[in-house]
């Protein structure tokens, strides 16, 4: 965990340092204490508290935070386009500027990520089919936005211990990175300690880590598959001794109307815009373990890689 000190944090947000100081004694902003007794902040409760800030003149630069372009609040069509352009020509440093503007405007992350990012890759599909770009440009900027959400991680502050655990990834023979890692980030935002365990994994596997990790949601991205057959016959298996207590949300474009109906599961979402919601259901239902549970309503997974979609 990266930490700056209430001089940095100060000058980043342009007010005093001790008015920093007595924000952190108060409990306003997270901070930790070193042997000498100074104040440290860490970075994701920084950026998290220039995100809240009304002031225009923030510098979330001076934390290593991309610097915001232009004085309003930027537009998410807007932010599609470029980050699409600056995504084709593998520039890293205009799309990092792109996602954390529109983070540090309020924008949460799942609505960059299926306004922005999945939008532009659907775009670079389409072009990909249209020769119009090289397949060596979709992969690089596949890795690019891999990058991205790594260091987006790095900004959102985690979940503390009592949070309820949520765990997923992509089945065998399905190598899609991105949408299992945008659902990670999105469940972070909202209160989840998630992990991602990536992709090609075995539905033996997966039962292993659900037995050993035992979290209260489980997802399953599936964005290719080689076997239909094969495919429904090891998820029954597996949906048939995943416990009672685990939630378990599929999505995918893999995922078709016919293949959906001959699988079991709590919920399958369309984006993330709607996982958020039934996870922010599902998270205030076990809060409250003595009411009813939440209402399982039908909902795809968030990006749907068109033809030539990276395999990161």
């Amino acid at each position: 965990m990266q930490f700056v000190s209430t001089r940095q944090l100060a000058r980043a947000a342009g007010v005093s340092e001790s008015s920093v100081k007595r924000w952190c004694d108060q409990g306003l902003i997270p901070s930790v204490k070193t042997a000498g007794g100074h104040r440290r902040v860490s970075l994701d409760a920084a950026t998290e508290f220039l995100r809240r800030s009304t002031d225009p003149h923030v510098r979330p630069e001076l934390l290593g935070v991309p610097i915001r372009r232009g004085a309003g609040p930027p537009s998410i069509k807007r932010a599609a386009d470029e980050f699409f352009e600056a995504l084709a020509a593998g520039d890293e440093e205009l799309c990092r500027r792109i996602v954390f503007d529109l983070h540090l405007a309020g924008e949460p992350a799942s609505k960059i990520c299926d306004a922005v990012v999945a939008e532009a890759f659907h775009g670079v599909g389409a072009a990909w089919e249209c020769d119009q770009l090289q397949v060596y440009q979709e992969r690089r900027g596949c890795g690019l936005c891999l990058q991205l959400l790594s260091e987006a991680k790095l900004v959102i502050p985690e979940a503390k211990g009592e949070a309820p655990l949520a765990i997923g990834g992509t089945p065998q023979g399905d190598p899609y990175e991105l949408p299992t890692a945008m659902v990670e980030l999105v469940l972070r935002q909202n209160g989840w300690r998630s992990r991602s365990l990536g992709s090609r994994l075995p539905f033996e596997t997966l039962l292993k880590a659900i037995d050993e990790v035992r979290p209260q949601l489980f997802w399953l991205s599936v964005s290719h598959i080689d076997d239909e057959a094969a495919f429904l016959d090891g998820y029954r298996q597996f949906f048939q001794q995943v416990p009672a207590e685990v939630v378990t949300v599929v999505g995918g474009r893999a995922l078709t109307d016919g293949l959906r109906r001959q699988m079991n599961f709590a919920a399958h979402c369309d984006n993330l815009q709607q996982l958020e919601k039934f996870a922010e259901v599902l998270k205030r239902s076990l809060s409250r373990p003595g009411e009813p549970g939440v209402t399982l309503a039908a909902a795809e997974t968030p990006l749907r890689p068109r033809r030539g979609s990276s395999r990161a």
